[in-house]
Formats: structure tokens, C-alpha cells, sequence
């Protein structure tokens, strides 16, 4: 911003003042005596009147650049205190909610067993359920603050793609099944080896397939598939969902928007999953990219390098 001031004062000084000296010292030296004294005091008025109001403007521009800067760092300053209070609060739900669900599961357990209780057993069902619902939340939430301020690690070894992949699926086994989606695992290159951090891969994989089964309608088909291209590992997560238009493809990624980001939005969430998972994808030099028709499903690819050091 001030080089692009400085070359402005440098363009205007060259335009304006420089030639009206130029002809000033030309005129004095060429034909000084078709120039009278009040021609000449009055181009050095002109001369001293420009350099004041050059003067003048980069003054007021300079107070103005401090303004900005100023104005910057407490925005600045206001984002961190946002991604503090964000990693704050959610660590302090965090554990508190761990116990709910921990006792809430042995609980349902133990009215299992028990005869005539069918009703309690619902209704602790209900509280587990909606517990591991907001924890999933309070974990997104943790995991956009560590991106926000820099904070996220990445342990990095060799792994395996397809075995991630199969892992992933068998724990949404449960979700799957509720729906009553049917899920096609299609491996075409094996093995497929690449150095990233496990975890996050892991999640990489969770948060696209839970998207799938979340905005594809019960009985729907979802397809995962694996293979290499052009040094990449690909990875391939398709479904015949509710799919997104073309004017919110380019908001997806954002954090807090969603395909219905209405106040009575239909799915739950806070629409963090994509910008997470972004960035994730982002943090292994890889790459990410949709095809969605509204009503018709989505495909989003990741492109994760092979076998490439990070």
C-alpha cells in the first residue's frame, strides 16, 4: 500500500511540478529577457503552491496509512481473541460431555438387561445419541481453531490409503445402516501408499463420507473409490444426494455456511466439516475439488501426493 502511494506522489510530482521548473530554468536561461519579474514571481508562487499542496496531501495519506494499520492490527487482535474463546469454550465442553456419554452409555447398558424399562432405555439411547452429536461439533470446533491460529500438527508416516478407507467405513457401519444407504468400496490400484498423517487423513475420509450419508436421502447409493493418477492418490467419494447448486459450490468451503444455511436449516451442523477439510487436505500439498448437480448428487475428489514427502 505505501509503495503504491510513494509511486503515485513520484508520478504526481513528475507530471505537474518538474515541468513547470523545467520551463521555469529553460526560459531563464534561453530568453530571460522575455520574462518579467512579476512572470517570475508568480510561476514561483505557482511552484511553491503546488509543492504545498503535494506537501499537504502526503500528510493527510500518511495519518491515513497509520489509521489503516491500526484499524488492522485490532482486527487482527479481535480474530485471535475469536480463535481463543473458540478453542477455550470448547475444550471446557468437551470434558464434561465425555462424562455425560460415558455414564449415559453404561446406563443404556444396564437397562438393556432389565425387563419393563423399554422407555428409559429410549430415553438414554436419545441422551447418548445427542451427546456424541454435540461432541462431534465441539471437536470441529476445536480443530477449525487449531488451523486458524497455526497450531495444527501433522505427524507424518507411511500409510496406507485403502486400509484408511476400509477402517472409515466399518465404523460408519451403524449410520449406513440407519439410513439404509447402500455403500460400494471400489479400490482399483493397490496398494496405495503415501506419507501423510494417518489421523487426518482418517478424518479427511470421515468428513466427506458423513457429508454423503448426511445430504443423500434414506436408501441412497454412495461410492468410494481409490486409485493413482498423474503421482496422486486419489480419492473418489460419490453419492446420488440432494447434490449442491452451482451458486453455492463456490460458499462450501467457507466456515459456517452450509447448502441450507437458513435459521431452520433441515441438517444439523455448524458447516465446518469442508473448511476443515480443506485445509487438511491443504496441509499434505494435495488438492480438492466438487462436481454436484442440485438433485442429482455430488462427487468431491482428494488428490493427496504418492509417496512424497510433506
Amino acid at each position: 500500500m505505501k509503495k503504491k502511494i510513494s509511486l503515485g506522489f513520484g508520478m504526481l510530482f513528475f507530471l505537474i511540478i518538474f515541468p513547470l521548473v523545467g520551463w521555469l530554468i529553460y526560459m531563464l536561461i534561453a530568453a530571460p529577457e522575455r520574462i518579467c519579474s512579476t512572470e517570475l514571481r508568480v510561476s514561483v508562487l505557482i511552484i511553491l503552491w503546488l509543492i504545498g499542496l503535494l506537501g499537504a496531501f502526503i500528510v493527510k495519506m500518511s495519518r491515513q496509512n497509520k489509521m489503516l494499520e491500526e484499524n488492522n492490527r485490532q482486527l487482527a487482535e479481535l480474530d485471535r481473541l475469536k480463535t481463543e474463546f473458540l478453542a477455550n469454550v470448547s475444550h471446557e465442553l468437551r470434558t464434561p460431555l465425555t462424562v455425560i456419554i460415558g455414564y449415559s452409555e453404561l446406563l443404556a447398558e444396564r437397562l438393556s438387561k432389565e425387563e419393563g424399562d423399554a422407555t428409559n432405555l429410549k430415553c438414554i439411547q436419545t441422551v447418548h445419541r445427542k451427546s456424541e452429536d454435540l461432541l462431534l461439533l465441539i471437536n470441529d470446533l476445536i480443530d477449525f481453531s487449531r488451523i486458524e491460529s497455526g497450531k495444527l500438527e501433522m505427524k507424518i508416516s507411511r500409510v496406507q490409503l485403502e486400509e484408511i478407507v476400509n477402517e472409515t467405513v466399518e465404523e460408519f457401519a451403524t449410520s449406513i445402516v440407519k439410513k439404509g444407504h447402500k455403500v460400494e468400496v471400489v479400490h482399483k490400484d493397490t496398494p496405495l501408499w503415501l506419507y501423510a498423517d494417518r489421523g487426518k487423513v482418517k478424518q479427511i475420509i470421515a468428513n466427506l463420507l458423513h457429508n454423503a450419508i448426511k445430504y443423500t436421502p434414506s436408501g441412497g447409493h454412495i461410492t468410494i473409490r481409490t486409485y493413482t493418477l498423474k503421482g496422486y492418490c486419489r480419492l473418489e467419494v460419490e453419492d446420488n444426494g440432494i447434490g449442491i447448486s452451482e451458486d453455492q459450490i463456490t460458499q462450501i468451503y467457507q466456515p459456517f455456511k452450509q447448502a441450507d444455511s437458513s435459521y431452520n436449516k433441515k441438517y444439523e451442523g455448524f458447516g465446518l466439516g469442508l473448511a476443515i477439510t480443506k485445509s487438511l487436505v491443504r496441509g499434505h500439498q494435495g488438492k480438492i475439488e466438487v462436481r454436484s448437480q442440485l438433485g442429482k448428487g455430488s462427487l468431491f475428489i482428494v488428490s493427496l501426493p504418492r509417496e512424497k514427502t510433506i
